[in-house]
């Protein structure tokens, strides 16, 4: 009876093995960078259209937006996966124009997954004015037609996944004290509209808020740069068109 026993535990715990080893090895080929399976047939057009625009050349071979193709190529080789995904929302709450998330991390911080979600209606409705002027002197999607703004927040957003994806400690902060606290605050708005916020809550908006602060100054000088090489490259990529 006990070899009978011994036997059926060694038999399960073979087979435990391999269910993990088969697990992680189906983990590990499954393809990396930036991945659009989410888009759909028509949102998978328009991501060809900003693709084609950021690897735009000029006539001797340059690349016309080298911030896009270097933040492109980080994400690309990074092990790590990032789902492009559109939305087309007008809600107050969900009305910015890009949003990086994490969707899973990984212990190792070896293969993480995150979510870029680019806004098209709220980038298409955005205001244009002086008093939109960014501290570096720049104001968001001036100058700029329709698939040059949505590849100016692709530049913003990939800017973040470079910058937090790079850190696990950045990454599980961001999960800890960014996406959880946003939980926690739309959860007490959707069940105590009407009462005031803990103070546990407070502290973590105050963490949140610091720690946002800290990765938007990051993310506004990468889309600063993009925004100029994007402006600089209309009259070479009008003439490269013209001559079509």
């Amino acid at each position: 009876m006990q070899r009978g026993w011994w036997c059926l535990f060694l038999v399960t715990a073979l087979l435990l093995f391999f269910v993990q080893v088969s697990a992680s090895s189906i983990e590990t080929t499954l393809p990396t960078g930036l991945r659009t399976e989410r888009l759909s047939p028509k949102d998978q057009l328009r991501w060809n259209n900003i693709e084609s625009l950021i690897f735009a050349q000029s006539p001797d071979g340059q690349w016309l937006h080298p911030t896009l193709i270097n933040l492109w190529q980080w994400v690309e080789t990074s092990g790590h996966v990032v789902y492009v995904e559109f939305s087309r929302s007008n809600n107050i709450l969900t009305s910015t124009a890009g949003q990086f998330r994490i969707e899973r991390l990984d212990p190792r911080g070896e293969r993480h997954i995150g979510v870029i979600s680019l806004n098209l209606s709220s980038i298409d409705a955005a205001y244009i004015g002086a008093d939109a002027q960014r501290p570096l002197g720049f104001i968001p999607f001036d100058k700029l037609k329709q698939n040059e703004r949505y590849a100016e927040v692709l530049g913003h957003e990939m800017a973040h996944a470079a910058d937090i994806l790079t850190s696990l400690d950045r990454v599980a902060k961001v999960e800890e004290f960014v996406q959880k606290t946003n939980e926690l605050l739309m959860h007490h708005r959707s069940l105590k509209p009407t009462e005031k916020i803990t103070r546990d809550l407070m502290n973590r908006l105050d963490r949140r808020d610091e720690l946002l602060k800290t990765l938007e100054a990051a993310a506004d000088r990468a889309e600063a740069v993009v925004w100029r090489e994007l402006v600089a490259s209309k009259v070479i990529r009008e003439r490269l068109t013209a001559r079509r």
